[in-house]
């Protein structure tokens, strides 16, 4: 049973700005949206590459976010740590720490860019 739908659409410019404001801003920004996996994946292989993939990292982990907390809301109010977003093979996935009652739901995420834009689909089942 789908228990919601959630979409969200980023201008990319909104995180770049953030990121070329410079690293204390950054790694502020990185801290409060990324759960601790995502956060280490980001310290140790992201905030030394360019501006241009940290702002990609950053703006597609914002976006799915952003599309999950829509799809699971009002069953569940997620805070930025609760979601986990990581590879799986070519595609993204979402690991969510879901409530006890809520402990079998799963989310189905797919995004797309173009133009400057990002945009996420989320859907949670359980």
């Amino acid at each position: 049973m789908i228990l919601g739908v959630g979409v969200d659409i980023l201008a990319i410019s909104r995180i770049g700005a953030i990121v070329r404001r410079g690293s204390k801003y950054t790694e502020r920004f990185a801290r409060r949206i990324l759960c601790q996996k995502e956060n280490a994946h980001y310290t140790a292989q992201i905030a030394n590459c360019g501006a241009a993939e940290q702002t990609r990292y950053l703006a597609t982990r914002w976006c799915v976010k952003e599309a999950v907390y829509k799809a699971a809301y009002p069953h569940q109010k997620l805070r930025w740590s609760d979601v986990h977003v990581f590879k799986e093979g070519p595609k993204l996935a979402a690991r969510i720490a879901w409530a006890p009652e809520l402990a079998h739901a799963r989310a189905h995420v797919s995004i797309s860019h173009d133009h400057g834009l990002l945009i996420s689909y989320a859907i949670v089942e359980v």
